[in-house]
């Protein structure tokens, strides 16, 4: 039975009264009173009605949660308003790391939508798109979405955020911010200011330059011109790969810290005019 502490696992990311709305709308979707549910999940009546008030401080076990759920067939439900991974997810999730990271829906939702936009990314750019093995070729892909979304043709954006202002850098950034907001279907605000509309084309405008094969080569280049991978100069492997890839240096430095085998306290990188 629930309400001893020790049986229920505690966190500091259990949202008392965000889990007690959701289990209380649940219950009367399944047509269910307080006592009814109560019977059939094995809960003590006074510990259900403090759940559904938010006055529950303790997190619920998977066993409870389980019961709770099958009581009220709502599948995962109760489990996504607890803030934990579904039953049948939890066998594949045999890193505590990440097990943990899935007790954090906020942390996951991130993840996941950077996953989606790095696929939306291999999607659009293709070794085609990058005739060099280096250097994508972003007017072209320019071109080809435009023509998949059933664009007109029409000239790359002349003005929009990047850094190194009236250089390659700054010009094909640009192209690809506007690439990702055509593949998102948002629109760009005039001003570029920090909207989720913005950040998110930002980013995919990134990964849209900076294909994996390609951001493996600009290491490996780093590594053969001189640096040592054993003592990796922050400073330096950033600039050698914006400046292998024709990317801002925070881009570069964003993507270093995604990228395998790489451990580095990536430091700032100053933008100067080529």
């Amino acid at each position: 039975m629930i309400g001893d502490r020790g049986r229920e696992a505690d966190s500091e990311e259990w949202s008392a009264a965000a889990f007690g709305k959701s289990l209380r709308a649940l219950r009367i979707t399944a047509s269910l009173s307080r006592q009814e549910l109560a019977q059939a999940a094995g809960v003590d009546r006074s510990v259900l009605s403090r759940l559904e008030r938010g006055l529950y401080p303790h997190r619920l076990s998977d066993s409870t949660l389980s019961k709770l759920s099958t009581a009220l067939s709502c599948g995962a439900a109760l489990f996504a308003a607890a803030g934990r991974p579904a039953p049948d997810n939890q066998g594949l999730l045999t890193n505590p790391r990440v097990v943990r990271a899935f007790a954090r829906p906020e942390a996951v939702s991130r993840a996941l939508r950077k996953l989606h936009l790095a696929e939306i990314a291999s999607s659009a750019v293709g070794p085609g798109f990058v005739p060099d093995g280096r250097v994508v070729d972003i007017v072209r892909v320019w071109k080809a979405v435009r023509e998949r979304a059933g664009l007109a043709p029409a000239p790359p954006p002349p003005k929009g955020p990047g850094e190194r202002v009236g250089t390659e850098v700054a010009r094909r950034f640009r192209v690809a911010h506007a690439i990702a907001h055509i593949l998102l279907t948002t629109q760009c605000s005039p001003d570029y200011g920090g909207s989720d509309a913005e950040t998110e084309a930002s980013e995919l405008g990134g990964l849209l330059l900076t294909p994996f094969g390609p951001l493996t080569q600009a290491v490996r280049a780093a590594f053969s011109a001189g640096l040592d991978p054993w003592e990796a100069d922050a400073d330096g492997l950033v600039a050698a790969v914006a400046d292998h890839l024709l990317i801002p240096g925070w881009l570069a430095a964003y993507r270093l810290g995604d990228f395998p085998g790489i451990h580095l306290q990536l430091l700032p990188v100053d933008e100067e005019p080529a």
